[in-house]
C-alpha cells in the first residue's frame, strides 16, 4: 500500500497527505509555496535619504555598475543577478536602508535563501559567529518569514568597496543556505 505524501514549502518535510499541517514547521500544508518574487521586497520599506546624506541614489547606481552582473533597477533599488558555480544564479539586492544611530545613511546588500524555519536557526546562528561579510537574518516577504543575508554598510564607504567581490560573497552565502534548505532547488 503506497502513502501519498506533501511536502512543505517552507521546511521541505514530509508529511502524509492527510495530516492539515506540517509536523516539521506547523505551517498549513499548501498554504504557501516558496514564492520566487519576494526577493523584490527584500530591501524592506522605503525610507527616503535626508537633504544632507550623499547621493545615495548615485553611490547605488555606482556600486551596481562596478559590480559588472547583469542588473536592473527593483523597487527603490538595483537587483544584480550573480552567475555561480553549476549553472545556479543567486539575485542580490542594494538599495537605500535608512540611517544609522549617527544620521548617516546605510546602504543595504541583500539576497533571499528561502522560507524560514524553526530547523535551521541555531546552524544560522553558528554560521553567524564566523561570519566576516555579511550575516543570515530573518525578513518579512509577503507575509511570509524568510532567511536573507544581509550586508550593511555607511553609503560614504561604498566607493572603497570592492563591489564585484562583495556581491558575490553576499550571494555564495545566501545561495549556499538556498540549495541546503530547498533540496537543491535553484529559485532566489
Amino acid at each position: 500500500m503506497s502513502m501519498n505524501t506533501i511536502v512543505c514549502a517552507r521546511c521541505t518535510q514530509s508529511n502524509l497527505s492527510a495530516l492539515r499541517f506540517c509536523v516539521g514547521c506547523g505551517l498549513p500544508l499548501g498554504a504557501a509555496i516558496a514564492d520566487s518574487g519576494a526577493g523584490s521586497d527584500a530591501l524592506g520599506t522605503y525610507e527616503a535619504p535626508e537633504p544632507a546624506d550623499p547621493d545615495t541614489f548615485r553611490l547605488i547606481r555606482n556600486m551596481v555598475v562596478r559590480s559588472g552582473f547583469e542588473s536592473s533597477p527593483s523597487g527603490h533599488g538595483w537587483r544584480m543577478v550573480v552567475p555561480l558555480p553549476l549553472d545556479r544564479r543567486q539575485a542580490v539586492y542594494i538599495g537605500h536602508a535608512g540611517t544609522d544611530t549617527e544620521g548617516r545613511a546605510i546602504l543595504s546588500i541583500v539576497s533571499v535563501c528561502g522560507p524560514a524555519n524553526d530547523r535551521d536557526l541555531r546552524i544560522l546562528l553558528k554560521l553567524n559567529a564566523r561570519s566576516v561579510e555579511g550575516h543570515f537574518a530573518i525578513r518579512v516577504l509577503r507575509g511570509e518569514e524568510y532567511f536573507v543575508v544581509i550586508h550593511n554598510l555607511a553609503a560614504v564607504s561604498a566607493p572603497e568597496i570592492d563591489a564585484a567581490g562583495l556581491v558575490r560573497r553576499i550571494a555564495e552565502a545566501a545561495d549556499g543556505l538556498e540549495d541546503r534548505i530547498s533540496r537543491g532547488r535553484d529559485v532566489y
